[in-house]
C-alpha cells in the first residue's frame, strides 16, 4: 500500500477514535420514565400488582428498568399502598388516584405516572362508611341516626362525612362511661363521631 492510502488510513482511523471519545464524554442522561401497566383498576381489597418504571436515556440512547431507582409514591394513600420496588397493593375499591415514578437526575427532575381506580366509583358502598361499638360493663349505647343499639347491633353503616351521635344509658351497677374513639363528648353520656371513614367506639361502663 502506497503511502498516499496509508495516510489517508490514519486520518480516518484517528478520526474514528476522537469521535469515539467525544461521545463517551458526555454523562448518560434519563430524559423520560414511562410506568408500566399505565393504569389499573382494583376489583377488591387487597388485590396487587407489580408496576415497572421504564427509563429512556440518551448519550448513548437505552431503555432500561429502573423500578429500584425511582421513588414511588400514591396521591391517594387511602386507596392503595406502594412499596420502593412498585409494588401496589389496594386498600379500598372506592376512590382514585395516580401512581408516580419520580428520579431526581441532574440536570432533570424526570417522572412518569399510571391512573388508578377502584372498581366500586360510584356504588352505594362507596358513599357510606361503618361505625362500630364495643361496650364493657353494664349500659347500652343507641346512635342518631339510628342503626346501633348495642349490645345486640353494635355495627351499622352511615353516609360519609354525616356525623353520628352515641348515647349511653347506663345500666345498674355503673355510675359512669368512659368512650373511647369519639370525636367530642358533649356529655358524660353521649359523644359524636365524624364519620370521614371507617370508625370505631368503645363504651366502657364503671
Amino acid at each position: 500500500m502506497s503511502r498516499k492510502w496509508l495516510s489517508i488510513a490514519a486520518l480516518i482511523a484517528a478520526a474514528s477514535l476522537f469521535l469515539s471519545l467525544s461521545s463517551c464524554a458526555f454523562n448518560q442522561h434519563l430524559v423520560a420514565i414511562r410506568v408500566s401497566p399505565p393504569g389499573a383498576t382494583f376489583q377488591g381489597v387487597g388485590a396487587q400488582i407489580q408496576f415497572t418504571a421504564i427509563g429512556t436515556y440518551i448519550h448513548p440512547p437505552e431503555t432500561k428498568d429502573i423500578s429500584s431507582q425511582v421513588q414511588w409514591a400514591i396521591d391517594s394513600q387511602n386507596l392503595a399502598t406502594v412499596t420502593s420496588s412498585g409494588f401496589v397493593t389496594s386498600l379500598s375499591i372506592c376512590g382514585s388516584g395516580n401512581l408516580t415514578a419520580s428520579l431526581n437526575a441532574p440536570p432533570n427532575f424526570v417522572s412518569g405516572s399510571a391512573f388508578l381506580t377502584g372498581s366500586g366509583i360510584g356504588t352505594t358502598a362507596c358513599n357510606q362508611a361503618a361505625l362500630t361499638v364495643s361496650v364493657g360493663g353494664s349500659g347500652t349505647v343507641t346512635s342518631s341516626p339510628t342503626g346501633i343499639n348495642c349490645p345486640g347491633v353494635c355495627g351499622s353503616v352511615f353516609a360519609l362525612d354525616s356525623t353520628v351521635t352515641l348515647s349511653a344509658a347506663i345500666g345498674t351497677g355503673a355510675r359512669s362511661v368512659m368512650w373511647t374513639g369519639c370525636d367530642s363528648n358533649t356529655a358524660t353520656t353521649t359523644c359524636t363521631i365524624a364519620m370521614t371513614g371507617n370508625r370505631s367506639v368503645t363504651a366502657t361502663f364503671q
